[in-house]
């Protein structure tokens, strides 16, 4: 991996991180495993549909990770899925995470948009986007890349059985 670009992905990974995991997802109690993972393919789409960035057909069609989660209380009860693919830098970063949070608000997400200095690396654009019965989709971009970490909404079920 190119020295250059470590810097700004691991930026990215632990800004992405520290916000999908002190959000609550949604849990989806009406919700089953497959649905939950259905709905989070279709944001993975929207968002890498967004024009301004390239993503291979690799990353468009990578395959998530299930994981556990908390479900009703109890912290192995549930399973979600996580997605985390990475894109082509786009022309203008804050542009286009401007467009991702439109598209993504026009589907019913609550979208938050932060941008971060990070000196000499430059600056991370990110549009966190949550709602009620929604996956949590936090895309970033800057000069040097783009990211799209998804976590779908916790279901019920056992992530070692899938």
């Amino acid at each position: 991996m190119n020295g250059r670009l470590l810097p700004w992905r691991i930026a990215a990974l632990v800004a992405v991180t520290m916000i999908l995991t002190s959000c609550a997802n949604g849990e989806g109690s009406g919700m089953d495993i497959q649905k939950s993972k259905q709905d989070g393919e279709a944001a993975l789409l929207q968002v890498v549909r967004v024009p301004g960035s390239e993503w291979s057909s690799e990353e468009r069609q990578a395959k998530p990770a299930p994981t556990v989660c908390t479900f009703n209380g109890d912290a192995q009860g549930g399973v979600q899925y996580h997605w985390f693919v990475n894109g082509s830098a786009p022309s203008d970063p804050e542009a286009y995470i401007a467009a991702v949070g439109k598209e993504l608000r026009g589907s019913g997400f609550t979208v938050q948009l932060r941008e971060t200095d990070y000196g000499k690396y430059g600056t991370l654009y990110e549009a966190v986007a949550r709602g009620e019965s929604l996956p949590t989709v936090a895309t970033s971009a800057n000069a040097k890349g783009s990211t799209i970490m998804l976590d779908s909404v916790c279901v019920a079920g056992d992530a070692e059985k899938l």
